[in-house]
């Protein structure tokens, strides 16, 4: 059963197997509502390579997007540093590399408490 939508950069250097998960690979952020409008489930975005240009259209995108979003770096985040993506997700993954794709798609596969 797939349970979540995972949005990667095409030139990540991620498996593209991501247990439980609906992979697609982005070439740029301008994809990404396309993608997120296709497909009714819960997204996690690897945001690692959306031009800064794009996170505004990519950030309205998750705004629309109604089951959550998770937004993915691989980088620490300071909490503090305007993020138009990470303010419009529903959670924010940062500092884990790009592990933290593997655990966000987690989150969508366990039942509802």
């Amino acid at each position: 059963m797939t349970s979540c939508l995972v949005l990667l950069p095409a030139a990540a250097d991620i498996p593209s197997d991501v247990p439980g998960a609906e992979v697609h690979r982005y070439r740029s952020g301008l994809d990404i509502p396309g993608i997120l409008r296709g497909c009714p489930l819960p997204a996690v975005i690897c945001a690692d390579a959306i031009d800064p240009a794009h996170e505004g259209a990519v950030a309205e995108a998750i705004r629309h997007h109604p089951p959550p979003v998770v937004a993915v770096r691989s980088a620490p985040w300071d909490g503090e540093t305007p993020d138009p993506i990470a303010a419009a997700a529903r959670g924010v993954v940062a500092g884990f590399g790009l592990r933290g794709v593997f655990r966000a798609a987690e989150l969508f596969s366990q039942p509802p408490a």
